[in-house]
């Protein structure tokens, strides 16, 4: 699985990255149709902060956004959603014989 994160700041240190590459690691390295994810940070001078994935799976893209107060919490609401919709992808592509 390719991550790949894409911030419109540039910070001294790399802790968004990451957390992020920890945060989407941790819950999408088992799914084996999981080909690649992009984060992208948005808001960094807004009081909102804006997460937007982009998930591709085997034939399908998957687009998800969140915001909050920071960018950690709105990373941990768009992983939930993203968690959400890669469950139903494969609900319906992989079925128990």
């Amino acid at each position: 699985m390719d991550i790949k994160v894409e911030r419109e700041f540039i910070e001294g240190n790399n802790y968004a990255e990451t957390f992020a590459r920890n945060l989407l690691e941790k819950y999408f390295l088992n799914y084996p149709f999981v080909e690649s994810i992009r984060v992208f940070f948005r808001g960094s001078k807004h009081p909102t902060k804006k997460i937007k994935l982009q998930a591709r799976l085997k034939g399908k893209d998957i687009f998800v956004e969140a915001s909050g107060a920071d960018h950690d919490i709105a990373l941990n609401k768009a992983v939930e959603k993203l968690r959400s919709q890669v469950e139903k992808y494969k609900t319906k592509h992989y079925k128990r014989a």
